[in-house]
């Protein structure tokens, strides 16, 4: 078993695996396998394991749990930091809040540690559950694709080696090594809609749908999504250009296209516009298609969706950015880098806004919608606009878009 789970490792990190590589590590049996097949995998590599903790705050055996963590890589001499999470304030959904919390604090551990890879311990029983809470959810072919084993995100690699192996394997595993784990109480937890789908899939199993074979689905969704990604890649090539960050479509190509193609190019144009790292709830895509198809305006996910004539314009929305505010030479909006002549820390950069852009002289000439460029980046001294290098181009201050114009393109096919 302990072959089998380390070639799991070596498929993931591949010929030339990381010098310094993180493990999350919650002291449950998934992380806590994954952290023993690692120490077993980094000493034949000489690789630098370094284990993280997150402690969301919320739970009073966590404290228990991590020193567990300690205790375990004191054994195996490997260094443990713990992250503490206290932005919980008791609204929305708590795992899903808490999720993106885990990730964005190991990140940040990783960045400023020379660490560009994180282990975590997902399985293929995650696999399916998910595959099954996002069934519930009527998911698309997206959000019914397999978990991938390799995602870049927040700047870091985050590799998952054991998503076909189940569970109960890692815990017959740990077992066999004498290597002892923690349970967490939560997940006898009928109140979360993970457990609950665990319950499901014991029934489902007597029907002969397995966790084995929803993973297997879960393959099939991601060879078919992959296949619509090609395909809304060459549409994009044929349908879009960005023009200072704005995206134009050619209208009557974009719905030549079939349904799927035109809704995912247009998903495409506001998640990359507005930097989102997640698309917009289908019903609010469905409703701006609509809107589009009639010739009229509508806002998506904070950006503005504008029919003008044969194009459809996708920019930010003024509102989602006017407050907004950097220093020059920092990005603005996640997406702008403004260089001028001076570095003034008094100097900032924010939305142009449309009084403003109402005292530029030829803005019409720059061919983009006025909304477009009253959202766009400009340089100010306190009130006084300094410079609006889309608006009103000089030689002095220039706008780069992070990535150029071709980040657009590639984005469709980087899953």
């Amino acid at each position: 078993m302990c072959a089998a789970l380390i070639d799991s490792v070596a498929a993931v990190l591949g010929e030339t695996p990381p010098k310094r590589l993180g493990v999350a590590v919650s002291g449950g049996g998934d992380s806590v396998a994954l952290l023993a097949v690692l120490v077993a995998y980094a000493k034949d590599h000489e690789i630098e394991l370094h284990v993280v903790s997150v402690d969301h705050g919320v739970r009073p055996e966590a404290k228990q749990e991590i020193s567990f963590v300690t205790d375990l890589c004191a054994r195996w001499d490997l260094p443990h930091h713990v992250e503490y999470w206290t932005g919980w304030n008791g609204q929305g959904n708590f795992q899903a809040n808490a999720r993106d919390a885990r990730y964005a604090l190991m990140a940040d551990w990783a960045y400023a540690n020379d660490i560009g890879h994180i282990a975590l311990g997902h399985t293929a029983d995650d696999q399916a559950e998910t595959f099954v809470m996002r069934l519930a959810r009527g998911a698309g072919v997206d959000g019914l694709s397999a978990m991938a084993p390799r995602r870049v995100t927040h700047g870091i690699t985050w590799i998952r080696p054991f998503l076909h192996v189940e569970r109960a394997a890692l815990r017959t595993y740990l077992q066999a090594a004498r290597i002892s784990w923690c349970e967490d109480p939560s997940n006898e937890n009928r109140d979360y809609e993970r457990i609950k789908v665990r319950d499901a899939l014991t029934v489902l199993g007597t029907l002969g749908i397995t966790i084995d074979g929803l993973v297997q689905v879960s393959h099939h969704m991601t060879k078919a999504r992959e296949a619509l990604d090609w395909q809304t890649f060459l549409a994009a090539r044929d349908v879009a250009t960005i023009q200072h960050g704005v995206v134009a479509l050619d209208k009557r190509r974009f719905f030549t296209n079939p349904d799927e193609i035109t809704r995912r190019l247009l998903v495409h144009s506001v998640t990359w516009v507005s930097g989102s790292g997640y698309a917009p709830r289908g019903a609010a895509v469905t409703r701006a298609l609509t809107a589009v198809r009639a010739g009229q305006t509508t806002t998506l996910d904070g950006c503005q969706v504008q029919v003008d004539g044969p194009v459809v314009w996708v920019f930010r929305e003024h509102n989602a950015v006017r407050d907004t505010v950097c220093e020059v030479g920092e990005t603005w909006d996640d997406r702008w880098l403004i260089d001028g002549p001076e570095d003034d820390p008094d100097l900032e950069v924010r939305a142009l806004g449309f009084e403003a852009l109402a005292d530029i002289d030829g803005w019409r000439d720059i061919g983009l919608p006025r909304a477009a460029l009253a959202a766009s980046p400009s340089v100010w001294y306190d009130a006084t606009l300094v410079a609006a290098p889309i608006a009103q181009p000089d030689e002095d201050w220039a706008a780069h878009l992070d990535g150029g114009a071709d980040a657009y393109f590639a984005a469709l096919l980087s899953h």
